[in-house]
């Protein structure tokens, strides 16, 4: 289902001229406030879905509220009626504040510049296509019925759509006003709704009461000065791992190495933790934490060194291969014609290999304004990922990060501006 589309097929002309008279704005400008509420409240929902919380007050939402499926039919009717819009619109505003805490404002204020009406007329714009969405999902849920975590599901596939159809300008403004940056970049894990939140306790059930064990004497208080010992040690440890890491972080040498890689034979990148795994809930393995070595590509044998690279048992996983191949034309998203069949190899690839799973590292150093360098490089990575997930691959088994130019300027560095940039697509093996 593409929430995104059928919102927008809701926004009839009938729809935008009322809605455009009730908040005294011109229809035009109302238009693209509505369109950008709506790419603005599905991403909200969304990312709504990545904690449990979340996902259980937005089934509760959608299963308790006045919007549903009555409210989808007769939405254009309502708007006819100034006390029924208001009414709607106060009703949408508290779902809104409910779902989305401390939200509202940011998201007026970001609608208000993105279609240039005043702030109070995005509020209450807001007001109305926030009922409207939980309308459409409350239909879903009682048509498929869905549960809690199949909703989010559902919300959770709505990325590719959000990222596809939303205009580059709007998105940017989303990505910082909502948070979603990484959500963007690397993909939307729900959270399961806590069974506890699915099973409530029956009324009169007597809850279950924690008994102590006696504790002896000398064994009790041996024991606490052992966990003691223990938190202290740890803290200890932890300390000497920040300040090691810091400090490792801060050495020139290998800065320089890890930025001024751009056009050489051999590169040494550094890509982040995996997000994915860390919104899981899962540790990400020591390999994966390693600095990985970037192989020399050169005459289109990216795929074949990967594969050899994969069939060997004794190479670990974390190497970063070059992709020369996935070009996009200048300044723009636009797949270049070398760029498909680099992505069905790399599909063979993860085919034949069912447990790998990668990382698709974008830099770019030709955005064109208002666009920016991370925006852009993040954008290209991520439509490699959606091709590649359109052929048959999962999509939790990729990730996509946009790096920008790959120049990272530290304090008091003259030279930055003479390091060079980067504008290519890196695949890190995170498992084989």
């Amino acid at each position: 289902m593409n929430l995104i589309a059928v919102l927008k097929e809701s926004l009839t002309d009938s729809v935008v001229s009322r809605a455009a008279y009730y908040v005294d704005e011109k229809p035009e400008k109302t238009k693209v406030a509505l369109e950008g509420l709506v790419y603005t409240v599905v991403a909200g929902l969304m990312k709504r879905t990545t904690t449990e919380i979340g996902v259980g007050q937005l089934f509760n939402a959608i299963q308790k509220g006045k919007a549903d499926a009555s409210l989808v039919s007769s939405f254009s009717a309502i708007l006819n009626d100034p006390e029924q819009t208001r009414r709607l619109a106060d009703e949408g505003n508290y779902s809104i504040s409910h779902l989305l805490p401390a939200m509202k404002s940011s998201i007026g204020t970001m609608i208000s510049s993105y279609a240039n009406i005043r702030n109070s007329a995005a509020i209450t714009l807001l007001g109305l296509v926030t009922p409207l969405a939980l309308g459409i999902l409350h239909q879903t849920v009682q048509e498929k019925k869905l549960d809690a975590d199949s909703l989010a599901l559902l919300l959770a596939d709505q990325r590719d759509h959000l990222i596809e159809n939303t205009p580059e300008r709007l998105l940017e403004k989303m990505a910082e006003g909502l948070g979603i940056n990484q959500l963007l970049a690397v993909g939307v894990v729900p959270a399961k709704r806590n069974a506890a939140l699915e099973r409530p306790q029956r009324v009169g059930q007597e809850r279950p009461r924690f008994v102590p064990e006696p504790e002896e004497d000398n064994n009790g208080s041996l024991a606490k000065w052992g966990v003691g010992a223990l938190v202290l040690a740890a803290l200890v440890g932890g300390g000497y791992y920040i300040w090691n890491n810091t400090q490792s972080y801060s050495d020139a040498n290998q800065e320089e190495t890890a930025i001024s890689t751009e056009f050489t034979d051999t590169t040494s990148g550094v890509a982040p933790t995996n997000l994915r795994d860390s919104l899981a809930g899962v540790r990400p393995n020591s390999s994966s934490l390693a600095t990985p070595t970037t192989t020399t590509v050169t005459n289109g044998t990216a795929t074949a060194e990967l594969a050899a690279y994969l069939a060997n048992p004794q190479a670990p996983a974390g190497r970063t291969f070059k992709q020369p191949a996935l070009l996009f034309e200048p300044g723009t998203s636009i797949p270049s014609a070398e760029l498909q069949p680099t992505v069905n190899e790399l599909v063979n690839l993860m085919k034949a290999n069912p447990t790998m799973q990668i990382q698709l590292i974008g830099y770019a150093n030709d955005a064109r304004l208002p666009t920016t360098n991370k925006f852009l490089s993040g954008k290209r990575a991520n439509i490699v990922k959606q091709q590649m997930v359109q052929a048959g691959i999962n999509f939790v088994r990729i990730d996509a990060v946009g790096y920008g130019t790959g120049v990272r300027i530290k304090p008091g560095d003259s030279l930055a501006a003479k390091k060079p940039t980067r504008r290519e697509i890196m695949v890190k093996i995170v498992s084989k």
